[in-house]
């Protein structure tokens, strides 16, 4: 894979690894370890931290890297997000400095639900369906369209706060780009079914259509 600039899609040369040894190596992964344990967003998407040729790599639960962590010269490291064929900077600095990073990201980069961990006030679309009760997995799984920068927008919640309509969209020279979810409270759980276009103008219409495909979300 290179690395390049995910904006500009120039390619740079690459940062040049600082080798640590086999204890300093476990000292920052158990850091690392015990800061994901401890955070509401990333101990339920994380499965696991790796090393491998002196990099860290973040995995999630369907053993996916989320993210890259190199050391650089001195207490300095590159936090980056798998981008195309590629690698994307994320964020420069201390080992805290990038591990927050990660988890406050609401770009997308990595989850885009980095409101949930915020201590400050916030009426983000994340916090207020997390307030309905769903889990931050349940909310992570259109992570294409949070990858994609698509912004997410609340369309309606049911009157039993059991249902959740919401459309991510995102806008380029060539228009606009989306799509929408239905998050729905069913058999005692939270799941999130993609819907398709033609049936994403309310929840009742929504509904209807996975009903009619025994609640099999579009693809």
């Amino acid at each position: 894979m290179g690395w390049r600039d995910r904006w500009t899609s120039e390619r740079h040369t690459r940062p040049k690894l600082t080798k640590l040894s086999a204890t300093e190596l476990a000292r920052l992964r158990d850091i690392a370890t015990r800061f994901v344990s401890r955070s509401p967003v990333l101990s339920e998407l994380v499965s696991k931290i790796d090393v491998q040729r002196q990099r860290f790599y973040v995995f999630d639960a369907g053993d996916y890297v989320m993210a890259r962590i190199t050391p650089l010269s001195g207490p300095t490291f590159l936090l980056e997000a798998p981008w195309r064929d590629g690698w994307s900077e994320a964020k420069r600095g201390a080992w805290r400095a990038v591990l927050g990073a990660l988890e406050k990201d609401t770009q997308g980069s990595f989850h885009g639900l980095g409101s949930i961990a915020s201590k400050g006030k916030s009426d983000s679309v994340q916090r207020k369906l997390h307030a309905l009760g769903i889990p931050v997995r349940v909310l992570a799984e259109p992570r294409e369209w949070y990858a994609r920068h698509r912004t997410p927008s609340i369309v309606e919640i049911d009157k039993k706060s059991s249902r959740a309509l919401v459309a991510f969209e995102a806008f380029g020279m060539f228009g606009s780009f989306g799509g929408t979810c239905l998050y729905a409270r069913r058999d005692g759980g939270w799941g999130c079914y993609m819907i398709k276009p033609s049936a994403s103008a309310s929840i009742a219409t929504a509904e209807a259509w996975l009903a009619s495909r025994g609640w099999e979300a579009w693809r």
